[in-house]
């Protein structure tokens, strides 16, 4: 692991983006802490706010459910999760989620880093979501 210094990020202490509809996206670790090894990014979705059904070609996503009650769809599959639930998802594989009530709250990590600046990109940032090895299928 590249991490030579602690990162410690107090609540509420990461970078963040709020969207109009209310979610927010917080940094937790940035990639340029680990070395590029990886990003973390506090999620919290609201319903109506999730991304479509989407691929990484670059990073392996790993989620965990904080809070909440999601439908993950991975591949072909639809799978009922809630808070403690975790996933495991490689590059290539096409997901998304569905938030079942009003939001949910969901620690993300990316293996390799740096889709995090894709999430809450640098202020005055526009970002081509090719560029970061996003398709939607």
């Amino acid at each position: 692991m590249a991490v030579k210094q602690p990162v410690l990020t107090p609540p509420h202490g990461g970078e963040t983006v709020t969207s109009s509809g209310g979610s927010t996206h917080e940094i937790k670790v940035e990639s340029s802490q680990t070395g590029g090894e990886y990003g973390t990014v506090l999620w919290t979705v609201r319903a109506g706010e999730e991304p479509p059904l989407h691929t990484h070609s670059h990073e392996d996503e790993l989620l965990f459910v904080v809070e909440g009650q999601l439908i993950a769809r991975v591949g072909d599959a639809r799978i009922e999760v809630g808070q403690g639930a975790y996933a495991a998802l490689p590059r290539g594989v096409p997901h998304t989620i569905e938030v079942v009530g009003d939001q949910a709250i969901l620690l993300l990590s990316f293996v390799p880093g740096g889709l995090e600046r894709f999430l809450v990109p640098r202020k005055g940032e526009q970002l081509d979501p090719a560029a970061f090895g996003l398709t939607f299928p």
